[in-house]
């Protein structure tokens, strides 16, 4: 049984929260939060694990350092993008 999807929605005009991650990391900003949300969408289809463990498998498929990786989702929990609650409660984006 398939647990992930095929696709996930972007829409054409990004709100505020991804602007300001634009605005601030440029392309990879924008390069790691989609990344991120395949992987969430391609796996369990509505979370992933984020932890030290996984940083570097971003940071080398996204050929970016692992601080830069680190910063830009930093960034996107402040931001909304990802829910800081359950980052910090359990570890997932």
């Amino acid at each position: 049984m398939k647990s992930g999807i095929d696709y996930f929605p972007l829409n054409v005009q990004l709100d505020s929260k991804w602007a300001l991650i634009v605005r601030e990391f440029g392309a990879p900003g924008l390069s790691v939060v989609v990344t991120v949300h395949q992987y969430i969408y391609g796996g369990h289809g509505y979370y992933c694990e984020w932890n030290p463990e996984v940083v570097p498998l971003f940071a080398e498929k996204l050929r970016l350092g692992r601080g830069t990786v680190s910063e830009i989702i930093k960034a996107a929990l402040r931001r909304g993008i990802f829910d800081a609650d359950l980052y910090k409660k359990y570890g997932i984006l």
